[in-house]
């Protein structure tokens, strides 16, 4: 491994490092113990590829083999020593080589390059604001510079991601196409055969399961953050954490929103409720007791709801001579007839036509992302701004349409 490649691996291992202590930071606390114990690992880790890089660049030169006689052939730089800023900066733009432009980096970022200040999210991680931040309009990044204020942004609560949550499984493969078999038919029981009381009577009887195909096409999801100069060198609010946090919440919302869309299209309809704009009581009885979705919730299957939180309200009114969808003693905080809840406005409201509640066993939903997140810090497309480029792709696809629903108002 060569000295770029350890800088390189030794800027993320830092970079890790520095993102738990701005975490911390950034909640007004102190590192937890397991926290701790991973930053001083990281930290330890950095320490030893310091010494490797440091011995990989005092290591004397070899001396050249003579060949034929004629003696070794002269080493001669490909590209000019950086004996100037000129010369180090073009260095640095032709081949990565931080080493002669180190004093020309901010005095925080040492030996991690030039993007170390970046904070780049982690796996938990929508196109709103089409504009480039700036320090002259507020509301553009202008309010994130101080003026004597508090160092932190309040942010916008959002959901996070179902998919975990919910017992989604991962499915593997790479490419941008993988295709995943799946049982295609309910299963069948085992036919009653008599004792075999001659050579020929009694025959087992023959079946096999039915196969199909599911094909998962990964879908590319970008977001692009364009931010002035003089606002990453002014601001005091944690802005950078605050993108990373900013990042991580809306790709929950991605997420979710085609988690459910696939669902919507290729789940079954587990109820056709009576009415546009009411639920009523005994509808979402039927969609748990559907005779179809029976095969799939026994006791260890991940089976939930997800709807809004205005949706478990209006059903959390229904009452008969009680109140009929109050918890139940015993189950999770958030639950319907024994079944947890889970909330995300990517569900339809009550409305005429909408698909607004969504149940089963959600195991038998595939999802694929690759890759899970990539980051580019681009400071060279337009002079005095710096573009934080977002990328991952990612797909779900429903494997047995008979394990997982939704219950759909009709159009009036």
């Amino acid at each position: 491994m060569n000295v770029r490649e350890l800088r390189s691996q030794r800027a993320s291992i830092l970079d890790q490092a520095v993102l738990l202590v701005e975490t911390a930071e950034g909640e007004n606390r102190d590192l937890k113990a397991e926290e701790q114990t991973t930053y001083d690992d990281l930290v330890s880790q950095a320490e030893s590829l310091e010494k490797r890089i440091k011995r990989l660049e005092t290591m004397p030169a070899p001396v050249p083999a003579p060949g034929n006689g004629r003696g070794g052939a002269p080493n001669i730089n490909r590209l000019p020593l950086g004996d100037s800023e000129v010369r180090a900066l073009g260095q640095y733009f032709k081949t990565g080589d931080t080493g002669g432009v180190r004093d020309l980096m901010s005095q925080d970022d040492g030996d991690r390059g030039p993007s170390v200040r970046i904070h780049v999210p982690t796996a938990l991680e929508m196109r709103a604001n089409d504009t480039i931040m700036n320090i002259t309009t507020g509301a553009d990044g202008g309010s994130a510079v101080p003026t004597g204020f508090a160092g932190k942004i309040a942010a916008r609560r959002n959901e996070v991601r179902l998919s975990e949550r919910l017992g989604v499984q991962m499915v593997p493969g790479q490419g941008t196409t993988v295709n995943f078999p799946y049982e295609n038919a309910d299963p069948s029981a085992f036919a009653a055969t008599s004792e075999q009381d001659d050579a020929y009577a009694q025959t087992y009887e023959r079946d096999a399961p039915a196969l199909g195909l599911k094909a998962f096409t990964l879908a590319k999801k970008t977001k692009k953050l364009a931010l002035t100069e003089e606002l990453l060198d002014d601001e005091d609010a944690a802005l950078l954490a605050f993108i990373g946090d900013h990042i991580g919440r809306s790709m929950g919302i991605t997420h979710n929103s085609l988690l459910l869309t696939e669902v919507a299209a290729n789940g079954t309809a587990l109820k056709t409720f009576a009415a546009a704009a009411v639920i009523a009581a005994g509808e979402p009885d039927d969609m748990v007791f559907h005779a179809t979705l029976g095969y799939y919730l026994d006791d260890g299957s991940p089976a939930a709801w997800v709807m809004r939180p205005p949706t478990l309200g209006a059903i959390r009114k229904l009452s008969g001579n009680a109140r009929i969808y109050d918890d139940q003693t015993g189950a999770p905080r958030k639950s319907l007839l024994e079944y947890p809840v889970l909330y995300s406005n990517a569900a339809a409201a009550i409305a005429a036509s909408a698909k607004s509640l969504y149940f089963g066993n959600w195991f038998y939903v595939g999802m694929r992302e690759d890759p899970a997140l990539r980051f580019i810090r681009d400071p060279y497309t337009t002079d005095g701004i710096v573009y934080l480029k977002y990328t991952f792709r990612a797909v779900y696809g429903v494997l047995i349409a008979g394990a997982i629903g939704y219950g759909v108002h009709p159009s009036a």
